[in-house]
This record gives structure tokens, sequence and C-alpha cells, in this order.
């Protein structure tokens, strides 16, 4: 099983290094689009800021595969 990575992006970085080991491309899709819920979930504050964060998915070597935009909630 190939491992990934996902690292947030934003004004800073924040990088995976352990990963974890997932048995496709599509099931590290599944897991980036909980850990995005999740994350907005658990710091609605960071978000509510108005900047803009991304979630990537990183292969075993560090290469970018996708990239999920994480963007702020819509005000007023």
């Amino acid at each position: 099983m190939p491992r990934f990575h996902f690292e947030v992006r934003g004004a800073e970085r924040f990088p995976d290094p352990e990963g974890v080991m997932l048995r496709s491309r599509a099931s590290a899709r599944r897991e980036a689009a909980r850990l995005s819920a999740a994350l907005m979930r658990d710091y609605p504050d960071v978000f509510a800021e108005g900047r803009s964060w991304s979630l990537c998915i990183l292969d075993a070597e560090g290469r970018t595969l996708e990239t999920l935009e994480l963007q702020p909630p819509p005000t007023g």
C-alpha cells in the first residue's frame, strides 16, 4: 500500500511527516475530505479570519498529487 501525506498550507506550512498508508489515490482523496472537514470544524476561528488555506495530498517522495482549497465561509 502506498503512503500519502497531508500537508496544510496557508500563511504557514504544516507538514505531515508520518503520513498514512492507504489503498489508493481515491482513498487519499476521501481522507483529505474528512481531514478538511475536521480542520474547519475544530479550528473555526482560523477559517473565520478570511484567509485561504489548502490541503495538499503528497506521495511518499513529497510530490504534490492534488490540492484541496479550503475557503473561509462567506460573511454577511
